[in-house]
């Protein structure tokens, strides 16, 4: 058993046994802010089993039938209605390191200054320009990275946050 200090403060192997046990305690509490993602029912890093699982069914296994070998596909898609559009929902997952790109692709009719506007309704008009002048948003609490993004129309794009960019909106 530990001594007792003349504070009162029990010194030795149990009051170490407590300090480590407070120390791990705040160390495994640090990273969990940082894995997950704003949007629904997704966490970067997840497995494309475990989105389709969390998602109730909603997503659904995608393989994409021409693929190119330079080409980057999603690896599952949902139809979702967000921000008052129908949006076809792509997640894009790596084997090793699981999902690490969320893109809300509109679907029907569609202008892309309806859906900047939108965007910018929902996640503010405080918006930062990255080296290109590509328009984002910086969430930290959820740990994302909202931009819009044109490529055969406009869609929106969430990555995780890169942690220089944290305190940055």
């Amino acid at each position: 058993m530990g001594r007792t200090s003349g504070c009162g403060v029990r010194t030795g192997f149990p009051a170490l046994r407590r300090i480590a046990l407070f120390v791990f305690i705040a160390v495994s509490s640090l990273g969990t802010p940082h894995a997950q993602a704003e949007w629904r029912y997704t966490h970067w890093g997840m497995s494309r089993a475990e989105l389709i699982k969390a998602s109730n069914g909603t997503a659904t296994v995608y393989r994409e039938s021409q693929a190119e070998s330079w080409g980057e596909y999603p690896a599952a898609k949902a139809n979702v209605a967000e921000m008052g559009q129908s949006l076809e929902a792509w997640f894009y997952i790596d084997p090793h390191d699981g999902l690490y790109a969320i893109r809300l692709v509109p679907t029907g009719m569609y202008w892309c200054i309806d859906v900047r506007d939108r965007a910018m309704q929902r996640w503010g008009y405080a918006r930062l320009l990255d080296g290109d002048f590509q328009m984002y948003w910086a969430k930290p609490d959820a740990n994302n990275r909202i931009s819009i993004i044109g490529f055969r129309g406009c869609s929106i794009k969430f990555e995780p946050l890169d942690p220089e960019m944290v305190g940055a909106d």
